[in-house]
């Protein structure tokens, strides 16, 4: 499917690319190349080069020189460094966040639960769910923080999609409810702990 020049933006294209990578659709490694790209969304190069540099940002994608710029390539070294990133960064904003959420909040958190549970199929899990580890890690309110922990669970969300994807199963995620849970009774250190021992299962 194409879209026509008036309509796409760089991060759209670099939302849709960065999924597909994310997903293994683009092979580790793999070139991006600004002609195909540009061909394939019916845009000019100019939009392409902005996506690109924001695949570069999101370290979904890096420039070599001489060779253009290329899907990003983790070893299991790099996923394990990623895992160590996650624990320590995550349960330290959900100890703040804890502290400033509000019922509005809440609410959110639990629209993301939600669809993790009702996701029918494991691409629109693996979403649900990136989307729920995110959203309860907002009120902490530390832009420079989230930002990097966002980076950190895009990477991480390559290792199910190459790992896990073919052997999901739906199921209610009894780790999510005890975190929002232990959230709602501003249980900060009992909130860190589960979210601690929900990532370390990988």
């Amino acid at each position: 499917m194409t879209m026509s020049e008036p309509s796409i933006k760089p991060a759209a294209i670099a939302e849709i690319i960065a999924e597909e990578i994310i997903r293994g659709d683009i092979a580790q490694g793999a070139r991006l190349g600004q002609d195909h790209i540009a061909e394939r969304f019916n845009c000019s190069h100019v939009p392409v080069r902005e996506a690109l540099q924001r695949l570069v940002q999101m370290e979904l994608a890096t420039f070599i020189p001489k060779r253009g710029v290329r899907a990003f390539s983790l070893s299991d070294a790099d996923q394990d460094d990623i895992l160590e990133m996650r624990l320590a960064l995550e349960p330290m904003a959900l100890t703040k966040a804890v502290a400033n959420f509000t019922p509005e909040d809440m609410q959110q958190m639990e629209i993301f639960r939600l669809a993790c549970d009702d996701a029918k199929d494991p691409i629109s899990w693996e979403k649900a769910n990136r989307q729920f580890h995110l959203e309860i890690l907002k009120p902490c309110a530390r832009p420079l923080l989230l930002g990097r922990i966002e980076q950190l669970q895009r990477l991480s969300a390559q290792r199910f999609h190459a790992r896990w994807r073919e052997t999901w199963r739906s199921t209610s995620d009894k780790d999510h409810v005890a975190i929002l849970q232990a959230m709602e009774r501003r249980e900060d250190k009992t909130a860190a702990t589960i979210l601690r021992r929900h990532l370390s299962r990988g």
